[in-house]
């Protein structure tokens, strides 16, 4: 199958699902978004309509929007799930694969998991989600330096906001955040610090101009430490501070 991650990928819901016993099987429905299931026990009979699809324990798979998703075999199975909304004119993605690292996949789960709502974020930490299982959990390796700052910039697109600081970014690539940050000013023209700042700008920007978050609402999920200290880090970068920049772009 193919997505686009290069374009917006649009979160919907999530949960977490356990079968009430062995004979349970999933239900028949017609279904217009993507969805991406992770076996957490058990396994997962479930089909697109057109193929039937194994789904074990440490497994990902992804079904497209369809008209007939049903399950094709009784099991007992837990499960998360996630509905997105996404492009498939974008580059071949696996549709089921193994994925390892429950913890991380818990980690996203909880990240998406505030008050029931929506926010935009969340579309950022579901592509950020979509590229670790197509990594496998797995940091890929660079033969050269501008490969892997090119692969860094791919990252910082999706990567959640709390995510965005030079040394996790480092740490996530397996390279010294000092030799990291060299490279990547040679190579791009900018520092990555500066680059992580204009991302986490153009975030705040994005939600003042197109939700109805408060400042501090804004703040926490783009990670600052209180809203004073994001109000002061936007008005020296923008000239403006957050408020009356809401309004300007009202």
């Amino acid at each position: 199958m193919k997505l686009d991650l290069s374009a917006p990928i649009k979160f919907s819901w999530k949960g977490y699902f356990s079968s009430p016993n062995e004979n349970w099987m999933h239900m028949s429905r017609e279904i217009d978004s993507y969805e991406l299931f992770y076996i957490t026990e058990g396994i997962l009979y479930i089909s697109d309509g057109e193929n039937n699809y194994t789904v074990k324990k440490g497994e990902y798979l992804i079904t497209p929007p369809c008209k007939n998703q049903h399950g094709w075999k009784p099991s007992s199975c837990k499960f998360y799930y996630f509905h997105f909304y996404a492009s498939n004119a974008g580059k071949n993605f696996s549709r089921q694969g193994a994925y390892a690292d429950v913890d991380m996949l818990e980690k996203y789960y909880s990240l998406l998991s505030r008050s029931g709502t929506v926010f935009p974020s969340y579309n950022h930490l579901l592509s950020a989600l979509l590229l670790e299982l197509k990594s496998g959990g797995k940091v890929q390796l660079h033969t050269t330096v501008s490969e892997a700052c090119r692969s860094v910039q791919d990252y910082i697109k999706f990567a959640p906001s709390e995510q965005l600081r030079v040394s996790l970014i480092a740490e996530k690539f397996k390279y010294n955040a000092k030799y990291l940050s060299q490279s990547f000013k040679k190579e791009m023209g900018i520092s990555l610090k500066k680059y992580l700042k204009n991302e986490i700008i153009s975030r705040a920007k994005h939600m003042l101009s197109h939700t109805a978050l408060s400042i501090g609402e804004i703040s926490e999920q783009l990670g600052c430490s209180d809203a004073h200290s994001f109000s002061h880090i936007f008005k020296n970068d923008v000239g403006v501070s957050p408020k009356k920049y809401r309004t300007q772009t009202a």
